[in-house]
Formats: structure tokens, sequence, C-alpha cells
């Protein structure tokens, strides 16, 4: 059988102007080109208008093109008021540069529904291509601050359109699915969860030194990072050997908080942001991941540090209790720091057995490229062959 010809339409993805957004598309998209063609376009503003109106960056690799549109948008008042007017006459003549060069394709993929969904729609009206849609985004709930029901009544109204025309709805955890049944519309879902690059994440036998947790996010507020500072230090008290890693801070706060705490000098670390090459090693060199977030949908870090056989200790919340068992890690209620303190000295004690091996054999069967590239392919022959 000859390769599917899918077309994804990303709202986020990785490019020039922020090379960690949307970073979990790409990796879909990686796992989803093994088996198909997949092209791939993303628009992205910039501050500063090209002579031309608009420039593309064209990517290619493994049965993945990645078109990559920058355009300017204004940010004057009424600059804003004609900007979606021009994004999406911009978009739909991209999608027709694309039908004249390539053809049809079998099916439109669209990730994250607003906004890449509305020119979707345009373009299953005109060329009588289905699309169906992946959520990835964690807003429908009512802790983030950015949640689905303090939208503008044109945001909520397109989403639902969006989600009612799509045949089919892929989240990436029940707890996202959910939440959309929820507050959006009732849609028959299907979960494929976030990859993990396992050439990177795997398991490797950690060389004996002092007993290290590592934590990897932004650590903006809702990762609750602060609350891992102060556990690990109350921790320390019985265990000073400890040591932690804190990866991928962008902001100096969070430093300052680790300053003000009785640690131990020098046992706490930070990297700020590094290569995902280099998270991969600092996952392989510890002993166990600690995520305490106020609200998450489905961690990618979390099936990363799986990969590596890693135990994880995290916060009951979200998509997380979907990932995390008894054979490979510790729940704890969010926001209870003499809980995520236990758990720290239930692993050190190691009344716990976790089998690093096993967990890392687990975890791969379940976010490889090729697992979830599989699952991708399995749903598109269905799609297509009901149309």
């Amino acid at each position: 059988m000859p390769r599917r010809k899918i077309l994804w339409l990303c709202s986020w993805y990785p490019g020039k102007t922020d090379p960690f957004n949307g970073d979990f598309i790409q990796r879909h998209a990686r796992a989803a080109a093994i088996f198909c063609d997949i092209h791939v376009i993303h628009l992205a503003p910039v501050p500063q208008k090209p002579e031309s109106g608009h420039e593309t960056e064209w990517r290619h690799e493994n049965g993945l093109t990645e078109q990559l549109v920058y355009y300017f948008k204004s940010e004057t008042s009424s600059g804003k008021l004609l900007a979606h007017y021009r994004w999406l006459k911009l978009y739909k003549k991209i999608l027709q540069d694309y039908i004249i060069r390539n053809g049809k394709p079998d099916l439109v993929h669209v990730h994250i529904p607003m906004k890449a969904g509305i020119p979707a729609r345009w373009f299953q009206k005109r060329y009588r291509i289905p699309f169906l849609i992946t959520e990835h985004w964690g807003i429908y709930n009512e802790v983030a601050e950015d949640r689905f029901c303090l939208r503008s009544f044109l945001f909520r109204y397109l989403t639902r359109k969006i989600f009612s025309e799509a045949a089919a709805f892929i989240s990436v955890s029940r707890f996202l699915a959910e939440g959309v049944n929820q507050q959006v519309i009732r849609k028959e879902y299907e979960v494929i969860p976030n990859v993990a690059d396992t050439s990177l994440f795997n398991f490797r036998e950690k060389e004996k030194g002092a007993f290290r947790f590592i934590h990897v996010s932004n650590m903006v507020p809702l990762k609750n990072a602060g609350g891992i500072l102060r556990a690990f230090v109350a921790m320390q008290k019985e265990y000073p050997d400890s040591t932690l890693l804190m990866v991928g801070d962008r902001e100096p706060a969070i430093r300052e908080l680790a300053a003000q705490l009785n640690q131990i000098p020098g046992s706490i670390q930070f990297t700020g942001e590094i290569p995902y090459e280099q998270v991969a090693k600092a996952m392989q060199e510890s002993d166990c991941l600690l995520l305490f977030s106020h609200i998450e949908n489905s961690p990618c870090v979390i099936g990363e540090a799986l990969c590596c056989g890693l135990p994880v200790i995290a916060s009951r919340v979200g998509g997380i209790p979907e990932l995390i068992k008894e054979d490979n890690g510790i729940l704890v209620p969010a926001a209870n720091e003499n809980a995520l303190v236990e758990a720290m000295k239930q692993i050190r004690q190691k009344k716990l057995h976790f089998n690093r091996q096993i967990i890392a054999k687990d975890a791969a069967s379940r976010f490889s490229y090729e697992t979830v590239g599989k699952q991708l392919l399995d749903l598109y022959n269905r799609l297509l062959a009901n149309t």
C-alpha cells in the first residue's frame, strides 16, 4: 500500500521565533512520518515585516516536510482589527499553493483546534477533504488562568464549530478529553499519548554517587517548583547526601527562593534551559523525577523520565494518574508538601522496589515514535475506510 499523504495544520510548532513552542507536536509529526508522508504547515507572527510580506522556512527529513511561514502581525489597535483577516487570507493562499504543488492530501490533521482549525474548515468545504483534530491545550479545567470558560464568546463558538465538524478527536489524555466533553461538546475520542524520543531517553545504568532527584519544567507558578524546593530541604535534614537538579528555569525568582532556604551548600543546582539531548543525559544520571504541579495535562517529561527508567513522584492532578502506577512511581496530593517529603523519604528508604529496566521497557512500548506512529496510521486508515 502506498504511504498515506497527510497534511498537518498546527496552531503551535517550534521554529525560529520559539524553538520550544509545541515541540511535542513536532515529535508526533516525526512519529507519524515513519509510516506516512507528513506535510506540516505552521504560521508564526514576527515583529518585523518581511520584505515580501511573509517568508517561508522549509525543512525536510525522513517523510516529514515542515513549512514554517513567518508573517508580520501588527500590535497596534488598528492593526489587530485586520490581523485575523490577513492571517486567514495568507493561510488560504498557502493551502491553495500546497494543492498546486502536491495535489490533494488524503486527510488533514489539525493540532490544537484554535486556531488552525479555522482554515481546516475552509479547506474541507472547498476540497472535500475531512479533517481530524488532536487537542494538546490544557485549558479545559477550572484551574488554568487562561481556561476555556474565561475565553471570549467568539473563541468558544469557533472551538465548538471546529470540534463538531471534525471527523475524529484525539487527545493526549483522558483527562483533557473529558474536559472537552464537559466544557465544549460531547464527542467520542481516542487517546494517543505524547511521544518520547527513545533514541535519547532510554535506560542506562547510573554510576554510583549521591542520590539525585531531578525536576524538569519552565518553573512557572503552576509547576510549583517552590514547593519542590521546600520539600527537598525538609527531606534533606534526614538524608543529607541527597541532591536536587532543577532543569529548565527561565526566571531568577526560583533561584532566589533556593538561596533563601536552609539547604546544604551545593545540594541544589539549576541548569536553565538546555538542549533536549542534555535533558536526557541529566535524567539518566538521576534517580527520581519530581513533578509537583497544581494542574497538568499529560506531561511529556514523565514519559521521558520513565523511558530512562526513573521512578516518578508527582501530584495527583490532570492526566498524571494515567501515567503513574504503583510499579513506576508515587502520587501525592497537589500542594501537600508534607506528602511530598514523605514520598521522597520512601524513595530514599527503598521501601518501594522499582525495577528501572522494566520501567524503561514498559514506557518505551507506550511512548516510542514507532508505537505512537502506528496508532496514528491505524486511525488514518480507519477514517479513510469510512469515507
